[in-house]
């Protein structure tokens, strides 16, 4: 057996167990027996029972994983419907409802009054408080359940802010988003940052209601797409010093951009995959991607076991297939075709493909002119996230002149914006359409078959000479 498939088979194990524990069986201590137990006997045999027993101590691991997981969520949806004293530190960014103007965010390191430690996060809604992340809180209120993936929340708290003592990132980081915003009027400073952090709750909401009819809320979304093309940039320019050098800088702009956008689902899919790609390309592994997406689902889903029903986890995922399996299929029937902008059109297409099923079976929504929105605002992308950045640095260092920094930015952002706000008022940009859950299924066993039929039938694509970091497109309505 390759061993490629079997750390493909032995991935999927790890993701099995998961799932297994969500839907709710338990391992219970007999998995801290069995799992050793049956990686011993793997590395002691090698032939294929080997890794079948690897999978089975995979699957085993990620069960048990899981069920501490659920019992941990256990201590948490115990306290619906008490009333509440804790101190915790702000997770993320408020997002501000633009409809009801109240705020929302997560907080976590929670310890209730009496002492008691409490895992996880927990989902806060609040009237507008001047808080950042990093920020340390007391809250006072009554649990309630959660929303989503919360597990719980807690509304409209009474709050205390304890310390505004951040980390020196922390510090930079909202002294670049006042610069940004020095430089910019909004909404350009948010459609800047959003697209060069990925933090959707940072751009208004009439502007991400406009993205998602026209198929472009991935650009401010956090998800693999702003990675690409900051590690690629990283790499190129530190490709020079060697390849040892190139790698170390990109893993360090890969940590950053962690740090910087916070540990979300399809960020930390996202992370792994460019580090896996930089690693397959530094020890000159030719790239698997089969091999890549089962990690990455294993893994992250084994870290978290909530990203299991994280939608953009799952759309993320979905993306990634679409671009690394489908569109080089696609391109291989097309002759390879070399035009750049071509070769984003079909993984754009492909990505939008295999996303659409689950968006119409969630959203009830279909775009339209996506393809076209596509086609012609993600070729300024890049150009419009160095412009940005600058008008940051600007905003930051040389207030004076930040608009004198900033009208690159001022004039591609403004030229994207206009393109958006075109597309999203014509009446046929979107059709609402809801697909059954049978009907979804149907959808994604055709594309399968097609995509198994496209990849025997025409010739695969070779690797690529320069290194390419492939990351899905997250499109989320």
């Amino acid at each position: 057996m390759r061993r490629t498939t079997a750390i493909t088979l032995i991935c999927a194990g790890l993701l099995a167990g998961v799932i297994l524990g969500r839907l709710g069986y338990t391992a219970g201590f007999a998995a801290v027996i069995i799992a050793p137990a049956t990686a011993l006997l793997a590395v002691a045999a090698r032939s294929r029972l080997a890794v079948l027993a690897l999978v089975v101590a995979a699957a085993v691991l990620g069960l048990w994983h899981t069920t501490g997981w659920l019992a941990a969520q256990t201590s948490l949806t115990g306290l619906i419907g008490q009333k509440i004293t804790l101190t915790a530190v702000v997770a993320d960014d408020p997002a501000v409802n633009e409809t009801s103007r109240d705020v929302s965010y997560s907080v976590t390191n929670m310890t209730l009054a009496g002492g008691r430690r409490l895992p996880g996060t927990l989902a806060v809604y609040d009237y507008p408080v001047q808080l950042q992340r990093g920020y340390k809180v007391a809250l006072s209120g009554k649990i309630t359940p959660g929303y989503g993936n919360a597990a719980v929340e807690l509304s409209f708290p009474k709050v205390q802010v304890l310390s505004r003592a951040q980390s020196l990132l922390e510090r930079w980081r909202q002294r670049f988003f006042a610069g940004m915003r020095t430089a910019l009027p909004d909404p350009l400073a948010s459609f800047g940052l959003g697209l060069l952090v990925g933090i959707r709750a940072l751009i208004p909401k009439p502007l991400q209601t406009e993205l998602a009819l026209v198929g472009l809320s991935h650009l401010v979304a956090v998800s693999g797409y702003n990675l690409t093309i900051i590690v690629q940039a990283a790499h190129r320019l530190l490709a020079r010093l060697g390849r040892g050098p190139a790698l170390v800088g990109s893993l360090w702009v890969i940590a950053g951009f962690l740090v910087f956008t916070g540990a979300t689902a399809s960020i930390v899919r996202a992370s792994l995959v460019s580090v896996l790609t930089l690693l397959a390309g530094f020890y000159g592994h030719r790239f698997q991607p089969l091999v890549i997406i089962s990690i990455a689902a294993g893994l992250t889903a084994a870290f978290n076991p909530s990203y299991l029903t994280d939608i953009g986890w799952l759309l993320s995922f979905l993306a990634f297939f679409g671009i690394l399996v489908l569109a080089p299929a696609v391109e291989a029937r097309l002759g390879h075709p070399r035009l750049i902008i071509v070769r984003l059109l079909i993984e754009s297409m492909a990505a939008q493909i295999l996303t659409l099923p689950l968006i119409m079976f969630f959203f009830n929504q279909l775009s339209i002119v996506s393809p076209l929105t596509n086609f012609l605002i993600l070729p300024l992308v890049p150009l419009a996230m160095g412009a940005s950045f600058l008008a940051g640095l600007g905003g930051m260092v040389v207030p004076a002149f930040a608009g004198w920094v900033a009208w690159p930015a001022a004039l591609v952002l403004n030229f994207m914006l206009g393109l958006i706000n075109y597309f999203a008022a014509r009446p046929w940009a979107a059709r609402s359409g809801h697909l059954s859950l049978p009907g979804t299924c149907l959808c994604y066993g055709i594309i399968v078959v097609l995509t198994v039929a496209l990849t025997r039938t025409g010739k695969r694509l070779r690797p690529p000479e320069k290194l390419q970091i492939p990351a899905p497109v997250q499109i989320v309505s």
